[in-house]
């Protein structure tokens, strides 16, 4: 669920920016068959190519907050208390 709506506010950044799936897709050095399984939330993007994105669109941090790390985004799970005592 959580690539699906990460895949989604990417397509929709690509649409407003005006630019094609095959740049964005050379400019990550993937084909433009992974960028569509990407944006469609079949696969997830690599840290990588967060951070390629975000020098392609100039993303301030705050914009890749909500696009890639919104709790409404991605599952928030609390780690694991440990007891150090044991």
């Amino acid at each position: 669920m959580e690539a699906e709506i990460v895949g989604k506010k990417v397509g929709e950044l690509i649409k407003s920016r005006n630019v094609t799936i095959a740049e964005i897709a050379q400019k990550l050095n993937i084909t433009e068959n992974e960028l569509r399984n990407k944006i469609e939330g079949k696969d997830e993007f690599y840290v990588s190519e967060v951070i390629e994105l975000t020098e392609i669109f100039d993303l301030d941090i705050k914009s890749v907050a909500q696009i890639f790390f919104d709790e409404k985004t991605t599952k928030e799970e609390k780690p694991k208390e440990v007891d150090l005592k044991k």
